[in-house]
């Protein structure tokens, strides 16, 4: 067993300990074990009644180590567990360490683990509510996040939140719901009684049960008065277990409950369950509470502007009023749940199978993970070693265009080609396929213009990118134009079935840029050319010719800088240059700007900008 992985998990709160009782039972229950499992406990919850009943009514496993760190302000809290958890993860040394959630003792193991470079795996990952005034937990959740290996959520909108914060998708897996695991596992306990309503003398049904403790309704006196003065003047009697916080804030107020409010201990797992299962509806800040209402089928009024659950939300099963009390005090009257209830939202109930397996297979992979989602930066376009590399920019390409022109080159259009080989004098032909950037194209079309230089730019009209018929992309091809250009079909092949005749499809793609612009399509070019398109068969573009033919290829000195490098070498120290052959130059404006960049660098700002673009026409578009 001594030389099986090494698996360590750091909690401290009762979140935690709840998704954490899961996790262990499942693994206990496996032969053989996937990996060993270690237990650090914090101690950042100090209180018995929130941390030690969950360790007993869970039946977990006790902690290897606890740290004691107890309560504190947020930063020496997280500071004095880093430091009394450095050394143990020094000592052990585990093959990944699980944290759990968003509280201060997952914010301390996760930037520990980074600096050992320790794999490490956050459950729970992912949720957000894009506000960080007085919610702790979202700075905490999202540092996690960003340095953790491997990110398991607990509902699909969190994997969407993670994608677009730009983690790469195979850091990411959606791996349900720890909580709803431990509720179908609770809820067919003999444990799972129903004394404590009756205790307090509340009939199934007849009450309602709150839980507060976020800072932003407990730490301003005004608020949290303003909060429990609307639940003491409920219709129905509230039943409000004390969080240590709401405990330590109410020792400062001279409040007392007058009618509906009852102020009772902290309970412990299954009591709170109990009462959960029994009451009308719930009032709640905990997004543990928030779901296990859920899941019970209770519709849980939610004190916050906005919350980490918004599926609930959005499936009607949970109302946000923020700070309004007159909000508040409508819902605590007649919030009901809707008819429907959707399944699924929080996976199936085997999450803790999906965790293990995921872990065990990342600790198995032993590989660098990949960091964003466009890939590692060494399997994207690079400028070359530093021997190949070459200034893309615009000031670069002029001296291209410089050095041509010293040595006596004519820079000339594509349908001059065939008269020109019988000339004395070399000649260049600038080819620009515009695959991705339009924005880029005009501004080299305008550099261009203002050095005497005439190029044929290749547009398409099948591009994921760009239309050249929206109002954006029939402006930019405008101006193209109107610095003297030449227009030419970028057309790509794979846009059509294998049996599509390519014949057609050039003539109808460059008839609809000819009546739209009004200026002759030249010739054609292909994008991710096939088998067709290579053999340089003349007639699949009849009578305009393609740039895949011999004559473009062969009898001219074919050179190109796809992927962000010139593939043969720089065109001014290419032996067909020193020779003075013609030559036939591919030049991708996407590449070129004012400053050196590397490739994957400018695809990356490329793809920023366009998610900016879609994202405005996207809100021009929900405008009233």
């Amino acid at each position: 067993m001594s030389g099986s992985p090494h698996v360590a998990t750091v909690v401290g709160a009762r979140p935690q300990f709840i998704k954490l009782a899961m996790l262990t039972r499942r693994l206990a229950a496996l032969t053989p074990v996937p990996f060993r499992h270690t237990l650090i406990h914090t101690g950042q919850h100090y209180d018995a009644d929130m941390s030690e009943v969950f360790f007993r009514e869970l039946e977990l496993p006790r902690p290897r180590y606890e740290l004691g760190v107890g309560s504190d302000r947020a930063a020496q809290q997280i500071a004095a567990i880093m430091s009394r958890l450095e050394p143990l993860l020094t000592a052990d040394r585990p093959d990944a360490l699980l944290v759990l959630g968003d509280t201060h003792s997952t914010l301390a193991a996760a930037l520990v683990a980074a600096h050992l470079e320790i794999p490490l795996v956050h459950i729970e990952a992912g949720e957000r509510i894009y506000r960080r005034r007085r919610v702790p937990e979202e700075s905490n959740r999202v540092v996690a996040d960003h340095l953790a290996t491997l990110c398991l959520t607990a509902s699909r909108p969190a994997t969407w939140f993670l994608e677009r914060e730009g983690i790469a998708g195979r850091r990411v897996r959606f791996a349900g719901d720890l909580h709803y695991d431990l509720f179908r596992w609770a809820v067919r306990r003999p444990e799972l009684r129903r004394v404590t309503s009756a205790a307090l003398g509340l009939a199934p049904g007849g009450f309602i049960l709150a839980t507060l403790h976020r800072p932003e309704n407990t730490d301003a006196p005004e608020r949290l008065a303003g909060l429990l003065r609307q639940l003491d003047e409920a219709p129905l009697p509230v039943v409000l277990p004390m969080h240590p916080r709401l405990r330590g804030r109410l020792a400062d107020q001279a409040f007392t409950p007058k009618r509906a409010l009852r102020l009772i201990d902290p309970v412990g797992y299954f009591d709170l369950l109990g009462l959960l299962l029994d009451c009308r509806r719930v009032v709640s800040d905990s997004g543990g509470v928030i779901r296990e209402a859920y899941f019970a089928r209770r519709p849980c009024v939610v004190p916050m502007a906005d919350n980490w659950w918004r599926q609930i939300a959005w499936s009607g099963w949970s109302i946000e009023v923020g700070d309004d009390e007159a909000k508040l005090r409508d819902a605590l009257a007649d919030f009901d749940p809707p008819a429907t209830y959707p399944e699924g939202l929080f996976g199936d109930g085997n999450a803790a199978a999906t965790i293990i397996d995921a872990t065990a297979e990342l600790i198995g992979s032993g590989a660098e993970p990949i960091w964003t989602p466009r890939g590692r930066p060494t399997s994207a376009p690079r400028a070359g070693a530093p021997g190949e590399r070459t200034d893309f920019t615009w000031a670069g390409y002029r001296r291209l265009i410089e050095g041509l022109r010293a040595e006596g080159y004519d820079l000339a259009p594509f349908p001059e080609a065939a008269a020109r080989l019988s000339a004395a004098r070399p000649f260049a032909l600038l080819r620009h396929d515009v695959d991705m950037d339009l924005e880029a194209a005009v501004e080299l079309a305008r550099l261009e213009h203002g050095w005497g230089v005439q190029s044929t730019y290749f547009i398409m009209v099948r591009n994921p990118f760009y239309s050249p018929f929206s109002a954006e992309g029939s402006r930019a091809v405008r101006q193209i134009l109107g610095c003297g250009h030449h227009l030419g079909l970028h057309l790509d092949a794979a846009a059509y079935p294998a049996d599509h005749p390519l014949h057609d499809a050039c003539a109808a793609e460059a008839e609809m840029l000819e009546a739209w612009f009004g200026r002759p399509v030249e010739i054609v070019s292909f994008h991710r050319p096939d088998a067709r398109v290579l053999g340089g068969d003349p007639s699949l573009t009849a009578p305009r010719p393609h740039t895949y033919m011999a004559l473009f290829r062969e009898t001219i000195q074919y050179l190109s800088d796809s992927r962000g490098r010139w593939r043969e070498g720089h065109p001014l120290r290419h032996e067909a240059f020193h020779r003075r052959r013609p030559l036939h130059l591919l030049v991708h404006p996407i590449w070129y700007g004012a400053e050196p960049t590397d490739p994957h660098e400018t695809l990356e700002r490329f793809l920023d900008r366009h998610a900016a673009r879609s994202r405005q026409a996207l809100e021009a578009n929900c405008r009233p």
